[in-house]
């Protein structure tokens, strides 16, 4: 366990538009985690992300959150966007969707509640907004954190095209 394990020694900052990049770098490091390997596909879809996560900053669809150690620097986030919807059975009034992304811990501060604590701090804005449900998909990786949160699997497909 490393010398800065409580993840109370972190502090929450949230995220604003001079966080493009960083949160732009959670997002192809975590694909890479994945098993993502193909350098050219993960330029081209930060280079494709860059101007829609941009508008979302600025129009505050997209909500976001750092972990950042004691020395400023950045460890961990998470983001939401929000975004319009059509009703659907399980909350008829919800006509946003919240979805959690770019959940992301830098390797030399894994295993010290960050994740947990930032996914936390985005269900507590989901509530606070008032949102009846929040999605998310899953690596293999944060499957646990997430049942352990109470999310629960859907039945959500894919198809490529």
């Amino acid at each position: 366990m490393n010398a800065l394990s409580p993840s109370m020694e972190f502090q929450i900052r949230e995220a604003g538009p001079g966080d493009l990049e960083e949160i732009l770098a959670h997002r192809r490091l975590m694909f890479f985690d994945m098993g993502y390997r193909d350098e050219s596909a993960l330029e081209s879809m930060i280079h494709h992300s860059r101007p829609g996560i941009r508008k979302y900053l600025a129009d505050r669809s997209y909500r976001g959150w750092f972990a950042v150690s004691p020395n400023g620097q950045v460890a961990a986030g998470a983001g939401l966007i929000i975004t319009s919807l059509v009703s659907g059975p399980l909350r008829p009034e919800q006509t946003s969707r919240p979805y959690l992304l770019n959940v992301y811990t830098y390797p030399q501060f894994r295993k010290m509640g960050l994740a947990r604590r930032l996914t936390e701090q985005a269900i507590a804005y989901c509530r606070k907004e008032n949102f009846g449900i929040l999605w998310l998909h899953a690596s293999e990786y944060g499957r646990s954190l997430y049942e352990s949160l109470g999310f629960t699997p859907t039945n959500e497909m894919k198809l490529m095209l």
